[in-house]
């Protein structure tokens, strides 16, 4: 079991495929420095390919910590780390 954030994520949840959706997403936020921000777009769905397509209340809605949204939304962007 993986504790992130204030979910505990199972990691027989996780699919470790390298090639999957859910592996592109965790690579694409950890380069980042946004695994906070994981727990809350698994539990909304929301996909590596449905990352640019969240609109600004998209954000507001899934990512409820104003602390962690707003660096979410200044770093999905930006260039890996």
């Amino acid at each position: 079991t993986t504790i992130k954030s204030e979910f505990i994520v199972e990691d027989a949840d996780i699919d470790c495929d390298p090639s999957s959706d859910e592996s592109k997403l965790i690579t694409f936020l950890e380069e980042r420095g946004l695994s906070s921000s994981y727990p809350y777009l698994k539990k909304s769905q929301v996909t590596f390919e449905s990352l640019e397509y969240l609109t600004e209340d998209d954000i507001k809605e899934v990512i409820t910590p104003v602390g962690i949204r707003a660096l979410f939304r200044a770093k999905r962007f930006e260039s890996a780390s």
